[in-house]
């Protein structure tokens, strides 16, 4: 994965617990607004918002943005 990148509209993005997101825009003030596309697996039963928004610094520091063959990979299913 890659750390140090620019959000852009359209890009996949994941965090180290599974949860992935799609990036809807990036405004004028540097927040970056996204929807939820794949819940985490931590099996936590916390529920996500299906949208968000947190700042660019925010945003880079927790997620990643994903290659194109980690999105081919069908999900697990939390044992």
């Amino acid at each position: 994965m890659m750390r140090d990148f620019e959000p852009a509209r359209g890009d996949i993005c994941g965090d180290p617990t599974g949860l992935q997101v799609t990036i809807e825009d990036v405004d004028i003030y540097d927040y970056v607004h996204f929807s939820v596309i794949r819940r985490s697996y931590s099996g936590s039963g916390e529920s996500e918002a299906e949208s968000g928004q947190m700042s660019h610094v925010a945003f880079v520091h927790r997620f990643s943005k994903l290659p194109l063959s980690r999105l081919l990979v069908p999900p697990r299913k939390a044992a």
